[in-house]
């Protein structure tokens, strides 16, 4: 029986590929690291390099959608009747915090910045590996929300732009600018409170008796009105 030894080694190389591609584009961005930079950081030859990927275009998206997928992927929460709603969204809010503020993030966030700013094709894979995908994450925990009752009904994508700009916000633009600090433990805590009390304002489940009572109240008003009207 023929085994295919190369396999395993051809795997092992192209990880050190990715893995040093990571660490230079982030470094150096796009135009100020070459595949003779990225071949000598990954410990493989050039021609290796090309055997892997085509052209530096080619490996900067595979390794930018990698990079942007383990980090997103890796902290989905999935939704049950049983969840305690109000727990699972402080916890996404609190990942997604961590992710946009880690120091790789907003050297990403600056590398992309710089694609769309010269017009480059890249910047919009770019966008899709990474705000985009996050989006989805979103768009998809707001719609489970929705399945099991845990928020009013409304459009999903509608939901995920009012919960990221209650998040981020002018804050997380003068955070990426280097004119404000990353927001410490504490201040993400009451970034994240002040978020969800303001979402929840606004898609909170009204319970069918409160709802109920509600529409009592105001009918029994109207009829106040309409009674103290007819004596005057």
């Amino acid at each position: 029986m023929q085994m295919n030894i190369g396999r395993p080694k051809d795997l092992v190389k192209k990880k050190q590929i990715l893995e040093a591609a990571k660490r230079l584009f982030l470094k150096q961005g796009f135009h100020g690291s070459s595949m003779n930079q990225i071949a000598k950081e990954a410990g493989v030859t050039k021609l290796t390099v090309y055997n892997h990927f085509q052209d530096k275009e080619s490996l900067f998206t595979y390794a930018i959608a990698e990079t942007c997928e383990e980090s997103i992927n890796a902290r989905r929460i999935q939704l049950h009747p049983e969840s305690n709603f109000l727990e699972d969204f402080y916890q996404v809010c609190s990942l997604a915090l961590q992710i946009v503020n880690l120091p790789e993030a907003i050297k990403l966030e600056h590398l992309l910045l710089e694609l769309a700013a010269e017009q480059n094709p890249l910047a919009e894979p770019f966008y899709n590996a990474s705000h985009k995908r996050l989006f989805v994450v979103w768009t998809d925990f707001f719609a489970q929300a929705i399945e099991h009752g845990f928020i009013q009904k409304d459009d999903a994508e509608k939901q995920t732009h009012l919960l990221l700009s209650l998040l981020l916000g002018h804050r997380h633009h003068e955070v990426l600018l280097g004119v404000r600090q990353v927001p410490s433990e504490a201040e993400c805590d009451e970034i994240i409170h002040q978020a969800i009390e303001l979402f929840m304002l606004k898609y909170k489940k009204i319970a069918l008796s409160i709802l109920k009572w509600r529409i009592f109240h105001l009918i029994f008003f109207k009829l106040f009105c309409n009674r103290l009207a007819c004596h005057e």
